[in-house]
């Protein structure tokens, strides 16, 4: 059995998805297998990961019949067939450092944790400008899931949690299109320690500045939808204060760039908000 098992969704992104699997390849620590699910491309990515399985067996290729339309269908997949006592995300646009593994593993074996996570370097392809994660959102380490019901900050493709972990506090819920990373870690931060490593270990390549406004609306409205669920469990003052946020950030979202921006990192108590 591999230590760590390797969840890759992808949908028509042959143009990068051989460097991502390359990253993994490139690995320091090489326990692994690497879980690859297509959710039904159009374009050769059939091919590119054949073409690595060719001389890498530990390189698994699911397929979907029909595109689901959302990464978090494919991770569920994905997780369910994996064998590994540790599970990692890693998107088909997104890269790793040759030692990340070799650190997480050693960290979580070393402290006997479930979920650690590190920072990123984000690079904004259609402005050729790039960003460390922890500048723009404040990574918490420890008991962490007060600060995380304000905002996640924990990127997807940093993670490494423990299948166990994972199964017992259920799959990302598929009724959310882009928060289902985010309500899982809260599940998990209300029982356990969430421990932040700040080496930048990973990267991610292709996000596109027009794509992170154009979902704003739609994280808005997920993220009340995942708020929701734990007004029975927090300080109710709290509670409202967080929900206050989200409905305001709609109006805000309406104001110059300058006034937004030194709002959130006001509210999020962080350097600066992108």
């Amino acid at each position: 059995m591999p230590l760590v098992s390797i969840i890759t969704p992808t949908y028509n992104r042959v143009d990068m998805l051989g460097a991502a699997i390359n990253s993994v390849k490139n690995q320091t620590f090489q326990d692994w297998e690497h879980i690859i699910v297509d959710d039904h491309s159009t374009d050769n990515t059939n091919q590119v990961i054949a073409s690595h399985q060719v001389t890498d067996p530990r390189i698994i290729h699911l397929r979907k019949i029909k595109n689901s339309g959302t990464p978090v269908i494919p991770r569920n997949w994905g997780v369910r067939k994996a064998k590994g006592k540790y599970v990692a995300f890693l998107d088909s646009d997104d890269l790793w450092h040759p030692e990340k593994l070799e650190v997480q593993v050693g960290y979580l074996e070393t402290i006997g944790a479930c979920f650690s996570y590190h920072d990123i370097l984000v690079k904004y392809v259609d402005r050729g400008t790039s960003e460390i994660w922890s500048r723009m959102s404040t990574c918490q380490s420890g008991p962490v899931f007060i600060h995380l019901l304000r905002k996640n900050f924990i990127p997807t493709s940093s993670v490494l949690i423990t299948r166990d972990a994972y199964l017992h506090y259920g799959s990302m819920d598929m009724s959310l299109e882009v928060s289902h990373d985010w309500d899982l870690w809260l599940r998990v931060a209300f029982e356990n320690d969430l421990h932040f490593i700040p080496d930048i270990l990973g990267g991610t390549l292709s996000i596109h500045w027009d794509s992170v406004i154009s979902e704003v609306h739609k994280r808005r409205r997920e993220s009340r939808q995942v708020i929701r669920k734990w007004l029975p469990y927090v300080d109710g003052m709290y509670y409202r204060k967080v929900m206050f946020y989200y409905y305001l950030m709609e109006v805000v979202d309406l104001l110059p760039a300058l006034m937004r921006n030194k709002l959130r990192a006001w509210w999020y108590e962080q350097e600066r908000y992108k």
